[in-house]
Order: structure tokens, then sequence, then C-alpha cells
């Protein structure tokens, strides 16, 4: 029985199959001074580019653009698997991958793999939804080959200044005038970095964390798309929605630049950690 949690996921995704790659399938990012060509080629650049027999699992894989950018490579040796509980989801990867992976319908706190089955784990903004996260994590464990590696892209801080600042102070009162409570969606210690190293800190090891910057600058009614997908502006009614499209596109006409655009960006971050040999 789903949690009312997953319950709200598996509704929000049933109606919006696909809406996470439409938004960051494309969005650079910024870290360092390094930049990529999304979060997705982040973790894509993860899987060593080698003639090895490696099984990739792409964890709440959604409608499947991450494993789609592994399966062009043509990699020999490659085998690719997709796991998310929504059916929705798998189905938009099916029609996407063309048979290119294996996909399976499941929740992550009880992953139908082998033992030691998994060379790399990947997973793109899924792990701050899930409950019962050190479950999922003991799997993670369970699942991954000793020395076998898991990267996984996260939400992260909120950057000031920008269209994403004018939008939550907006969305926050039309929340409390129509009582809808914040979507407790996850572990807030995945939110953090010290929340995120504590949890890998048993089992794992290596562990690196970087805070990246994704670009999601755009007209403003485009940027404003973005925005009404997020959980909170989700559960917002139909009159509340609109009400609060027309505050934010007047809001954020002090922050539009010559061409038209305005700022937007995301903050995530990155975690990759190796799973540390069992014998050890």
């Amino acid at each position: 029985m789903p949690s009312p949690s997953e319950s709200y996921l598996l509704d929000f995704h049933a109606r919006l199959a696909g809406v996470t790659s439409r938004w960051f399938d494309s969005a650079p990012v910024q870290w360092d001074g390094e930049t990529a060509p999304s979060s997705y080629a982040l973790l894509e650049a993860v899987v060593p580019r080698d003639e090895r027999a490696l099984t990739v699992l792409d964890l709440a894989c959604g409608d499947g653009h991450l494993m789609e950018l592994l399966a062009r490579r043509k990699q020999p040796g490659l085998s690719l698997v997709g796991l998310d509980m929504s059916a929705h989801e798998l189905a938009a990867a099916q029609a996407r991958l063309n048979g290119a992976a294996t996909l399976i319908q499941g929740r992550a706190q009880s992953l139908p793999l082998g033992e030691a089955s998994v060379d790399v784990v990947l997973s793109h903004l899924a792990l701050m939804l899930m409950d019962d996260v050190e479950t999922v994590l003991a799997e993670l464990r369970r699942v991954l080959k000793p020395g076998g590696r898991v990267s996984i892209v996260v939400g992260g801080d909120m950057v000031r200044g920008e269209a994403l600042e004018v939008f939550s102070k907006l969305l926050r009162p039309l929340l409390c005038e129509e009582a809808v409570p914040p979507a407790r969606l996850g572990d807030p210690r995945v939110r953090s970095v010290d929340g995120l190293r504590g949890l890998f800190g048993a089992g794992f090891a290596d562990v690196t964390v970087r805070s990246l910057s994704v670009q999601g600058d755009g007209p403003p009614r485009e940027v404003w798309e973005s925005l009404l997908t997020t959980y909170d502006a989700d559960r917002l009614s139909p009159a509340a929605q609109a009400s609060l499209e027309a505050a934010f596109l007047q809001a954020v006409e002090p922050l539009r630049r010559s061409d038209g655009s305005v700022p937007l960006r995301w903050g995530m971050r990155q975690l990759t950690a190796i799973r540390e040999d069992r014998a050890a």
C-alpha cells in the first residue's frame, strides 16, 4: 500500500509523466568554474567508457532520459536497468528506449535485484522524495558490488534574487490561504550537505558532494510553466494557480533582460560515493 506521499507522487507523475526531463534534459549546469550540458549528463559521465561488462541501475528512472544518454554510446557489455514506481513514467521510458533497457516497476525500498549485482547506481532528483531513505541506502549497499559506485543528483539551496525566490515568496501566502500543508516528501537530511554525508557515512567511502547551479532561464511564461510543476504549486486550486501566475508574471518584469528572458537557477547537489568492500 503506497504511503500518502507516494500516492501523491504517483498521481503527479500519472498527470505529468516526463516532466522532469522536459525541464532539465538540456538545462546547463555550472559548478566550481566548470560546466556540463545538463544534470543528466553529469550522471551519465560517471559510468566508465570501457568494454567491461557493466550493469547500471537508474533508480527512479522516470521517462528514461538518462538511460537514453547511456544507450546512445552503443557500448559493448553495458546493461541498463531502470526502476520506477510509476507505470506512466515507465510507459514513457519504454517508448523512448525501445528495448534498450530492462524496465521494472517497483520501490527503491525493496529492489528486485540480486545481491552485488550492480556496478553503478544513478538517480536524478529522486532520493530527496523517498520514504525511509535509510532502507533505500541499505538496498543500494546490498545490490552494489564491492567497489561499485553510486551517484545521485538531489535538490539544493535556493539561488537568491532570481525568479525562484520571487515565486516562493508569492506562493507561501496562497498555501496558507488554502490551508495546503507543506509537501512533506522524503527525509530532510537529503536536502543538506551534512545530512547527505551522514546518511552515506556507513558502508560507503570516498563520499563527495558538490553544489550545482542549473540554468532554467527563459521567457517569463516559460519559466512560470516550469515553476508550476513544482509539488507545492501543483497542489493549489486552479483559481489560486491563476492568481499566482498573474502575480508572478508582474513581479518578474524588473528581472527581464534585453533578450526577454528572466533568470532562473535551480540549486542542486551531486553526491558520488563508492560501496565499501564488504570484507573490509
